[in-house]
């Protein structure tokens, strides 16, 4: 319940944020819910058994000590409730602004693909090649320069929070609430994670029917890919954000403390990556008119980049270990 989760969260305030505390404060929890429940059934009243509960566990240090888990370090920021309140709005905010502008870059893409599909096809018989391609350039600005706003604007609505990135504990009892709500969360994110694996699974089945139909049909089914590609991508960076803000709260999965180095190194080779990525695509698209393959650079990128970040996590705990 949440009063002796809070307890337990000003218990463990001054201690490590390690696997085993983890675990430890789990189990202590379990079984003052146990006791607790234990003298409610024996005709005690709810703030008495509280009482009792919270008196009969008392101090951990002399467990630690035995267990020989030492007290962390003096943080340098203590999280109150309200900037967790607020950081967690800043988080959807921000996650909503970069689905929508890696939405609006896929589409983008998609949309140049097809009117390169279209003046192949002759649809754009009145036209010059040249003045073709000015009118897909048109175009894929008019989606991606706002994404890059958006992109910018997801950015700074984080920016008053990059304290998070040290070392901080939060307030006594806003680890309860910050649980509470990564657990409400939860559903929608399992919603969205379907959603997108299907959206993603589906999106090469266009272009292997378009593919059937013959290589100038290929353009078509690529932009038709990319566009459910764009729905897959927003969902998952959308809840993905989100989860990540709560996480990032908790200090768990990749916002451990021994792992907030490794993503700083890991963000780094994305701002490489990312635009090397786009500057091959625009590249070989409007100097050797090979649209109908060059998209596959962006889900080669994704795929090499994950090996990358995934190599260096991998040789960061080897380190660790020696």
């Amino acid at each position: 319940m949440d009063v002796l989760s809070a307890y337990l969260d000003s218990l463990f305030a001054a201690w490590p944020r390690t696997t085993q505390v983890t675990e430890l404060k789990r189990e202590m929890l379990g079984t003052m819910e146990e006791k607790y429940e234990e003298l409610k059934q024996s005709g005690r009243s709810e703030h008495e058994a509280i009482g009792i509960v919270i008196s009969e566990f008392g101090s951990i240090d002399e467990l630690m000590d035995e267990m020989g888990i030492q007290p962390a370090g003096e943080a340098d920021l203590t999280v109150s409730e309200e900037t967790v309140r607020d950081y967690e709005q800043a988080v959807r905010r921000a996650s909503r602004f970069q689905a929508i502008g890696w939405l609006c870059i896929l589409i983008g893409v998609a949309a140049t693909l097809f009117i390169a599909g279209l003046n192949d096809d002759g649809g754009f018989a009145h036209w010059s090649d040249g003045q073709a391609y000015l009118f897909a350039v048109i175009i894929l600005l008019l989606f991606v320069v706002p994404a890059l706003g958006l992109f910018i604007a997801g950015r700074n609505a984080k920016g008053n929070y990059d304290m998070l990135n040290e070392e901080f504990v939060l307030a006594p009892g806003t680890e309860t609430y910050v649980r509470r709500q990564m657990e409400g969360f939860a559903p929608l994110r399992s919603r969205s994670m379907v959603i997108a694996a299907c959206l993603g699974t589906l999106s090469p089945v266009a272009l292997l029917i378009a593919g059937m139909q013959g290589e100038a049909k290929t353009p078509y089914g690529a932009s038709i890919m990319l566009v459910l590609l764009g729905g897959a991508v927003f969902l998952f960076v959308y809840s993905g954000g989100i989860q990540a803000g709560y996480q990032r709260l908790l200090q768990l999965g990749e916002y451990t403390p021994e792992k907030k180095e490794a993503n700083r190194v890991i963000a780094r080779i994305a701002a490489i990556a990312w635009p090397l990525a786009f500057a091959v695509f625009f590249i070989s698209g409007f100097l050797y008119q090979r649209w109908d393959v060059n998209w596959v650079v962006f889900p080669l990128t994704g795929v090499l980049f994950a090996a990358i970040g995934g190599l260096y996590g991998m040789q960061h705990r080897a380190r660790r270990k020696v």
